[in-house]
C-alpha cells in the first residue's frame, strides 16, 4: 500500500502550483490586492509595503468582484436543472420521465439552485471545482484539498487512475471514525500525539485483478479464486502445464478506496467499488493545465490599481492654495503664523503696506500635471471589458438612451457569447453530476 501513499502524495505536490495561483486569484476577487511580492533591492516585500514606505497609501478600485457577480447573476438567471430528453438519451418517453423526477428530487433536496452558484464562483477563480456523492448526497469539496492523476489528454477525466482529497478533522472525529479497539487507539494515538486537528488522506485508486477458474475433477467443482493463489498452489504440487493450461481467466477491473494517516500509515481499506465517488470539471484541461476565467484579468486590475495610486500621489504632490508671501510685506509687529491664520479666515483682515519693487502676496493652486492617465484608465477599463465578456450591456447599461429594446437584445446576446465556454463547461459538469445521482451508485461514509 505504500506505492499508493506515495503516488498520492506525488499528485498532491504537483498541484502545488495550481493551489499557489487559486490563493492569488481569490486574494484579488476578495480584495487583498497588493500582496505580490516584488524586489527593492534588499529584500522581497510586498507591494502594499514598498508604496507604505514612500509615505502613500495603496489605492484599489475592486473590478474583479463586479464582474465576478454579473457572471454569476447571468447564470443564476439562467439556472435550471439539466433534464434528459428522449431524443438525446434514446429511451423511452416513461424512463426518461422518471429519470428526470429523481433529478429534480435530488437537485432539489440537495439545494443546487444555491450551491450552484458558489460552485460557479470557485470555477471562475480557480478553473477547478469537485464534488463528492455520498448516500446521494452532493458534498462540495475544496479545490485547496483535492488532487488528481490525469495523463491530461481527456478534459471529462476519463484518464482518471488516482483520485482523492486531504482531510482536516479533530482527533475525536478520527477515533470516531477510524478507532474500533485498543490497538487501534493506540496505533492513532502515536501517529497524532494529541493534536487538535489531524489530517488523513482519502485516496481512491484504479485497480485490476485477475481471477482463475479452476474445475476441480474430483470433487466436479468450479473453483474461482485469484489467479496468483491458484497458480500457487498448483506449482506447489507439481501439476503438468497441461493442468494449468486449462485454468481460465478474467479480469475485474475497479476502485480501490483507501483511508492513510499524514505519516503514510494505512488507517482503512475498502473493497472495490465500480467508480469513484467525485466528479470534477478542470478548465480548459490542455495538457493537464488548469487555468482560470480570473487569472486571465488579473494584470489589468493591477494596472488600474497602480494608475489610481500614481493619480493620487500626483494630486497630493501638486501646489493647492499655497501663499507667497514677500518678507519686506510682512506688516510690522506681525508674525507669518499670524498672518497664515488671518489667511484662512473667511473675515479676515492683514494690514499690508504696498513697497515699491516687492510683488503683492499671492496664492498659488495648481492642478496636477496632465500626463494621461485618465486615458490610460479609460483603456484599461475597456480591455477589462473586453477580456472578461463583461460589456455594459450585459450589465444593463444602455449605450444611448435611444437604444431600442430588440437592438438592446440583440446586443445582449452578443456579449453573452465570450462567456459561452466557460458557461457551457460549467452546464456540463453539473449534467455529468446529474448522470452520477441518477446511477444505482452509493459508497459508504
Amino acid at each position: 500500500m505504500e506505492k499508493y501513499y506515495n503516488n498520492a502524495m506525488l499528485e498532491w505536490r504537483r498541484m502545488e502550483s495550481f493551489r499557489s495561483e487559486r490563493s492569488r486569484c481569490k486574494r484579488y476577487v476578495y480584495g487583498d490586492q497588493w500582496d505580490d511580492k516584488i524586489y527593492d533591492g534588499k529584500e522581497w516585500i510586498s507591494e502594499e509595503q514598498f508604496i507604505l514606505r514612500q509615505g502613500q497609501v495603496p489605492l484599489k478600485n475592486n473590478i474583479l468582484r463586479r464582474i465576478l457577480r454579473n457572471v454569476v447573476g447571468l447564470y443564476r438567471a439562467q439556472y435550471k436543472v439539466p433534464l434528459l430528453t428522449v431524443k438525446d438519451s434514446g429511451l423511452s418517453k416513461e424512463v426518461v420521465n422518471a429519470q428526470n423526477k429523481k433529478r429534480r428530487e435530488w437537485f432539489g433536496d440537495n439545494r443546487m439552485e444555491e450551491l450552484a452558484p458558489r460552485l460557479l464562483e470557485e470555477f471562475l477563480i480557480s478553473g477547478l471545482i469537485a464534488v463528492k456523492i455520498e448516500d446521494k448526497q452532493i458534498l462540495p469539496v475544496t479545490a485547496d484539498n483535492f488532487f488528481f492523476h490525469s495523463d491530461g489528454y481527456d478534459p471529462r477525466g476519463k484518464d482518471v487512475d488516482l483520485i482523492g482529497e486531504m482531510h482536516k478533522v479533530s482527533f475525536g472525529t478520527l477515533l470516531e471514525k477510524f478507532c474500533k479497539n485498543a490497538e487501534d487507539y493506540q496505533r492513532i494515538s502515536s501517529i497524532y500525539k494529541g493534536q487538535s486537528e489531524c489530517r488523513i488522506i482519502e485516496v481512491w485508486c484504479k485497480d485490476v485483478q485477475v481471477f482463475g477458474i479452476l474445475h476441480d475433477e474430483e470433487n466436479a467443482l468450479l473453483k474461482v479464486s485469484h489467479i496468483a493463489d491458484i497458480l500457487s498452489d498448483m506449482n506447489k504440487r507439481g501439476t503438468d502445464k497441461a493442468r494449468m493450461g486449462k485454468v481460465s481467466s478474467y479480469v475485474k477491473s475497479g476502485w480501490r478506496r483507501l483511508w492513510f494517516a499524514s505519516d503514510g500509515t494505512l488507517l482503512r481499506e475498502s473493497e472495490m467499488y465500480d467508480s469513484h465517488p467525485y466528479v470534477f470539471k478542470a478548465y480548459p484541461f490542455i495538457d493537464g493545465e488548469i487555468h482560470s476565467y480570473i487569472s486571465d484579468i488579473i494584470d489589468q486590475q493591477r494596472y488600474v490599481n497602480r494608475l489610481i495610486t500614481l493619480y493620487d500621489f500626483i494630486m497630493k504632490s501638486s501646489a493647492k492654495g499655497v501663499l507667497l508671501f514677500p518678507d519686506e510685506s510682512l506688516p510690522r509687529g506681525m508674525s507669518l503664523q499670524e498672518v497664515a491664520d488671518q489667511w484662512s479666515r473667511f473675515n479676515g483682515v492683514i494690514p499690508y503696506h504696498a513697497k515699491p519693487g516687492v510683488p503683492m502676496p499671492t496664492q498659488v493652486s495648481g492642478n496636477s500635471a496632465n500626463i494621461g492617465i485618465t486615458e490610460l484608465l479609460k483603456i484599461q477599463m475597456q480591455m477589462l471589458e473586453d477580456i472578461s465578456g463583461v460589456s455594459p450591456t450585459l450589465q444593463g447599461k444602455l449605450v444611448a438612451n435611444s437604444t431600442s429594446g430588440t437592438l438592446f437584445q440583440q446586443q445582449n446576446e452578443a456579449a453573452q457569447t465570450s462567456l459561452l465556454d466557460i458557461l457551457r463547461s460549467f452546464t456540463d459538469f453539473l449534467g455529468t453530476l446529474a448522470q452520477r445521482l441518477n446511477s444505482t451508485f452509493a459508497c459508504e461514509s
